[in-house]
């Protein structure tokens, strides 16, 4: 589908409750197959499909779903240690198969790298499958080291993880 013929997508930060873990959990569930839920400091938002321009945006089940782990003002040197909590990290990102390869993915991507980098320039992180690699390029990201094999992956999928960063500009 081209870019120009795709509903808008509405994104918005959801409150961390039990019904929204539930439904995280889903949209990763149906997207790759296996559970994954959002970390207890984690900053959740939800993308929903907008249709038409005149009526009010579908929300009822998100097509895309993604969960940051804020980076902290308080950690002011930056780090060796990938997870360090110097830099914000992108800690899940799914899009409903029925709707990849339509700018779902970058637009929720650029939405959460906007909202955490507006009140805290500093770099973003995401560890990668291998699989998106490529996608996280075309949006900035570059590789750090090599690609580490996960030995007890749950799913094919997570096997090989490719860590990343993408610089901000302040």
């Amino acid at each position: 589908m081209q870019a120009s013929n795709v509903p808008q997508l509405i994104i918005r930060e959801v409150e961390r409750n039990n019904r929204n873990r539930r439904t995280f959990v889903q949209v990763s569930r149906d997207t790759c197959g296996e559970n994954f839920s959002p970390g207890e400091d984690n900053r959740i938002f939800f993308g929903y499909q907008h249709t038409h321009p005149h009526e009010r945006p579908h929300t009822k089940q998100p097509i895309a779903v993604a969960s940051v782990l804020p980076a902290l003002p308080e950690d002011t040197h930056p780090s060796s240690n990938f997870r360090s909590r110097h830099y914000h990290m992108l800690t899940f990102l799914f899009v409903k198969r029925d709707f990849q390869q339509m700018g779902y993915g970058r637009h929720m991507t650029e939405h959460v790298q906007r909202v955490m980098t507006s009140s805290l320039p500093r770099p973003i992180r995401v560890q990668s499958a291998a699989k998106a690699v490529h996608f996280f390029e075309k949006l900035g990201y570059t590789a750090i080291g090599e690609p580490i094999e996960c030995v007890c992956a749950g799913t094919f999928l997570f096997r090989t993880l490719q860590n990343m960063e993408k610089q901000v500009s302040s």
